[in-house]
């Protein structure tokens, strides 16, 4: 049985980028919810792009450093995570995109990472068919998971949520699911039926999906995987991937072949 239909978003507009700097595929967004703060990652020749808490362009770094530019979170710190697909990295950087730290130790295509209410870190290793749980400090703690299309196992890895309980959401891309854990690893659903899953965010009571191949968000329950609506497509999203969300319930989409981030409110 449908729920009852999610708020419609409806479009504000676009994230400006600054002249002389050339954009690529537009893979992932991320505001910072303590300062306000947005960034930006693509895969043009400066990769990292960040903002004030007003939209005013601050910097571009990250030259020469991906090989394929995937992931982008902002830790509770304000601290700014990438991971590299092409060079199976994991980077963390300050605010003022200082290098921190560089994680490589058997990641194979990390595509997404995000953080627990400890400050764990989930890891999508997409590569390896699995998830990997690391300390702040990126030490690892655990690891679940394997290629295959069993419970528990992936296909494709591809995207993560968590929610407020520390639930973690997985966008098992090409299997056609996302699965559910608890945040130890436990195997708690899988649910299908609505898409195919690129990326996740958790808002809420609702799990948001962006949908790469029909070009849709997706609002899925978080109690039992319903889907509550659906919208966007060709005509509005050009391949949704990384979504935040930032002040006011404003939802940022990264958009790949868009080459843009755009930017909604609801209605």
């Amino acid at each position: 049985m449908l729920l009852a239909a999610a708020a419609v978003y409806a479009s504000i507009g676009f994230v400006s980028f600054p002249e002389g700097v050339e954009v690529g595929a537009m893979s992932a967004v991320a505001v910072d919810a303590r300062s306000g703060a947005t960034y930006v990652l693509h895969r043009g020749p400066k990769p990292l792009l960040a903002y004030d808490k007003k939209g005013k362009f601050v910097r571009a770094w990250g030259e020469q450093m991906f090989k394929v530019a995937h992931g982008l979170r902002v830790d509770s710190a304000g601290n700014v995570w990438t991971t590299d697909n092409g060079n199976h990295k994991i980077r963390k950087f300050s605010p003022e995109g200082k290098l921190l730290l560089t994680l490589d130790e058997g990641f194979k295509s990390p595509d997404d990472l995000v953080f627990g209410k400890d400050g764990s870190i989930y890891v999508a290793d997409a590569g390896n068919g699995r998830i990997v749980k690391m300390s702040a400090a990126g030490a690892v703690i655990k690891t679940w998971g394997k290629k295959g299309k069993g419970n528990g196992e992936f296909t494709l890895a591809h995207g993560l949520a968590i929610d407020s309980n520390d639930r973690i959401y997985v966008a098992d891309r090409g299997a056609n699911r996302v699965q559910v854990f608890s945040p130890d690893g436990e195997f708690v659903a899988a649910w299908s039926g609505f898409g195919n899953p690129f990326c996740l965010l958790a808002a809420g009571n609702e799990l948001l999906v962006s949908e790469g191949e029909k070009h849709e968000i997706i609002h899925l329950s978080v109690a039992d995987g319903s889907v509550i609506s659906k919208w966007g497509g060709p005509g509005v999203l050009q391949l949704p991937h990384i979504m935040s969300m930032g002040s006011g319930g404003r939802l940022y989409v990264a958009e790949v072949n868009g080459k843009r981030v755009q930017i909604f409110r609801k209605k």
